[in-house]
């Protein structure tokens, strides 16, 4: 059987790209774009992950593959030749992870430049199809005329042994001489795409180190992957910031988010905090106004070692402090989203941007946060964005996969406040979120009951809570539902505003 893989690879590399493909959905995806114009487009997915991840790339001379994978080993040997590949591979030499995460976009600019700067028709994919038959064929017929050979002599007799060996070297012969001409013309084919192929995927190699710290800057500002023992394994960051190049919606969410917490944790650096609290315990932190006395022996520059060795531990979070605990005010968080038809686009990202950035004020200050997505017509999407706290510094870890269902998530029906409204009511009085606050983002449009009113009325007295409705007043927007039932009433539409930096204070 003629060699399928351009890239001269062992079996350790073949297993680790076959557990890639098992695991990995996004490699799954791009096998599948391939094999829709590619003969054996799992072996040309493995040999683009063998230039990425192999620490010695051998690219196979042409004469030894199957005239089916011509144009698979042009396509290789064009990434393989790629100006900024050394640098690429910098990052990614037996690295399964980064090469997996790296994969989808190289397999994307290939398929870009196959269709259109290269113009492949369908006669010439065609026939690389149908080479790759004629082959399978062929090791058949083979196998048929060797296993005749060693038939027992008394199996058949002579005329019908020979006339069953005359037919499949006729059949053999044939097939020879048809993938011959196909492998000379695929091969002309694939000479044709010389340098420019490699200019053009070349591109797509030299930006993708920035796509991948680009990714990593989104899924920061989004607060994914935190606080889980202080970082996030390669992989899980890869596959979050693969997911976040993939959507455009996240993307201009991330950027929002970040402007927001900018703004937020400005406003609460401003904040006196006049909460009384009390010496608990001595612990470990790095905290410089609440550190021992003694660790700050080597905070002087003069002091040599002892100052390098504090700068260390500093850095490290080891330094011996006081914990002080004391009744906080501030309890959960139920924060309640209108996914309303009339919120599509620019506002449904505005409020999702507000509401992850207060998910990033309750997980700084160990609060838990529960989000509700409402429309009517719809069941309400429930789901917690924080989850128990973690033990390298008692914040609560980021819910990843929680987080990215809650962005996504736009059920784009109608508007009806009662059921979110009473579902937080409910939360804020009973279980883990009792004496929460309610946030209630929206753009306004709906009709508020007086029954519902009175309920909210009643339960606010009970338990003590507050409700902030945030107006998103981006184009058309209606407060007037809102100041029927909120404390207060802010908009979002100016992120400098000494408005919304007093809402991220007061949460």
């Amino acid at each position: 059987m003629p060699e399928l893989h351009a890239i001269v690879c062992d079996g350790y590399d073949r297993e680790v790209f076959a557990r890639l493909l098992r695991e990995k959905r996004a490699l799954i995806e791009c096998r599948d774009r391939l094999a829709r114009l590619l003969p054996h487009a799992e072996p040309l997915l493995c040999d683009l992950f063998s230039v990425l991840f192999k620490l010695n790339v051998v690219v196979r001379p042409a004469v030894e593959l199957s005239a089916a994978v011509q144009i698979n080993r042009r396509l290789v040997d064009a990434v393989a030749r790629s100006r900024d590949l050394p640098e690429l591979r910098k990052r990614t030499e037996l690295r399964p992870d980064e090469c997996a995460a790296m994969l989808p976009s190289l397999v994307e600019r290939i398929l870009l430049a196959m269709k259109r700067d290269f113009y492949l028709g369908p006669k010439e994919l065609l026939e690389a199809a149908e080479v790759a038959h004629d082959e399978d064929e062929l090791a058949q017929r083979e196998a048929e005329r060797a296993h005749l050979d060693k038939l027992p002599e008394d199996a058949f007799d002579d005329d019908e042994r020979e006339r069953l060996a005359e037919s499949l070297d006729e059949d053999i012969g044939d097939l020879r001489e048809r993938i011959d001409g196909i492998r000379a013309r695929q091969e002309k084919i694939a000479s044709k795409i010389t340098s420019d192929l490699e200019d053009s995927i070349g591109v797509k190699v030299a930006v993708l180190p920035e796509q991948l710290d680009q990714a990593d800057e989104m899924r920061r500002s989004m607060g994914l992957g935190s606080g889980r023992q202080g970082q996030v394994g390669a992989a899980e960051r890869l596959e979050l910031g693969e997911r976040l190049m993939r959507s455009r919606k996240l993307q201009l969410l991330a950027k929002l988010v970040g402007a927001f917490r900018e703004v937020a944790f400005e406003a609460r650096r401003r904040r006196v905090v006049r909460n009384p609290q009390e010496l608990h315990a001595v612990g470990m932190g790095a905290h410089l106004d609440r550190l021992l006395p003694s660790e700050l022996l080597g905070l002087p520059k003069h002091q040599g070692v002892l100052h390098r060795e504090f700068l260390r531990r500093f850095a490290e979070g080891q330094l011996l402090e006081y914990e002080l605990h004391g009744a906080s005010s501030r309890g959960p968080m139920v924060v309640c989203v209108d996914g309303s038809g009339s919120m599509q686009g620019t506002k449904e990202i505005w409020a999702k941007a507000v509401a992850l950035t207060l998910m990033e004020i309750a997980r700084r200050e160990k609060r838990r946060c529960l989000a509700i997505v409402f429309s009517s017509g719809t069941e309400l999407f429930e789901v917690e964005l924080l989850g128990t706290r973690g033990r390298w510094n008692g914040r609560a870890p980021v819910l990843d996969t929680n987080v990215l269902k809650f962005a996504e998530h736009f059920p784009g029906g109608g508007t009806d406040f009662e059921p979110p409204m009473r579902r937080a009511l409910d939360a804020v009085a009973t279980g883990t979120y009792r004496r929460g606050d309610i946030v209630f983002i929206t753009d306004g449009h709906a009709h508020v009951s007086d029954a519902l009113i009175d309920d909210i009325t009643s339960a606010r007295k009970r338990h003590r809570f507050r409700v902030r409705g945030i107006l998103v007043d981006v184009a058309d927007a209606d407060r007037s539902s809102l100041l029927r039932f909120c404390d207060e009433v802010r908009e979002v539409t100016d992120l400098v505003a000494d408005s919304l930096g007093d809402l991220f204070a007061g949460v």
